[in-house]
């Protein structure tokens, strides 16, 4: 009997179902979608919905002020985990603290032009997990506002330019942080 028409049958039990931890190390991560990835779905399904229903202004508008929300506590939790390590708010520090895995989410290629700190990226779990969704473009509301609320939230001196794939057409963004004054 398949286990299909077993399950249907005679429904579960642990002698069954024993193999399943042995199966899930064997496969590793292969079918999983990671947190962020997740997120970005979820996102982009609820953003879709939104503009659907409200128009693209409107909606955009008010998903404009979610995420900016959003984005902005975020900012101050990681400025409160660092303040409470006792450490200043530095860069540094918004690398080490952040509440994602920036390196395992966007595979950044980063330089550090003029004193600035410069990261490209073309892996980002959060655009390609939406894409896999056919989603792509109700996640760029989310990239267009989040980033300089979370910065805004977390110290105001950083300053951010960012050149995203959407504006610029081209698989990439290049995320641009700035806080030696001179560049500024």
């Amino acid at each position: 009997m398949d286990d299909l028409k077993r399950e249907k049958k005679l429904g579960f039990d642990f002698e069954y179902l024993g193999d399943v931890l042995d199966k899930k190390k064997e496969l590793d991560d292969k079918y999983q979608t990671p947190g962020f990835g997740l997120a970005a779905q979820i996102f982009s399904t609820i953003a879709k919905h939104i503009v659907n229903r409200l128009g693209p202004e409107e909606g955009e508008a008010i998903l404009k002020s979610a995420i900016e929300e959003f984005g902005f506590e975020r900012g101050k939790k990681i400025a409160e985990k660092v303040k409470s390590e006792e450490k200043p708010l530095t860069f540094k520090n918004w690398l080490i603290y952040s509440d994602i895995d920036s390196f395992k989410n966007f595979r950044p290629i980063t330089t550090t032009p003029d004193g600035d700190f410069v990261a490209k990226i073309k892996h980002c779990t959060f655009y390609n997990a939406a894409k896999s969704w056919g989603l792509e473009e109700y996640s760029k509301i989310y990239c267009k506002y989040v980033d300089y609320k979370i910065l805004e939230g977390y110290n105001p001196d950083i300053k951010l330019v960012l050149k995203d794939r959407h504006a610029t057409g081209k698989n990439r963004c290049i995320f641009r942080y700035i806080m030696k004054e001179d560049n500024k």
